[in-house]
């Protein structure tokens, strides 16, 4: 299948998200229950956003865009 990406690049690109939140300043328990809880895409997404608007506060924006995905998406807010 060409559109399948191999395991071990889905895990690297899953190290990279976690890592960018923890550099952001989130404590290590809550980034754990949002690596489980949502894709990596999504996740990809919303840090690329991040940096490209460069915020004052990285990781507080980050999770005000987390919580309006989720509420676009029929989930409730974290």
């Amino acid at each position: 299948m060409p559109g399948r990406i191999p395991k071990e690049e889905y895990w690297k690109r899953r190290r990279k998200a976690r890592a960018a939140l923890i550099e952001w300043g989130m404590k290590k328990e809550l980034v754990r229950n949002i690596d489980r809880e949502h894709p990596v895409r999504v996740l990809e997404r919303i840090i690329e956003a991040v940096r490209k608007r460069n915020p004052e506060d990285p990781g507080r924006y980050f999770l005000n865009g987390l919580n309006y995905s989720r509420i676009k998406h029929g989930r409730s807010p974290l």
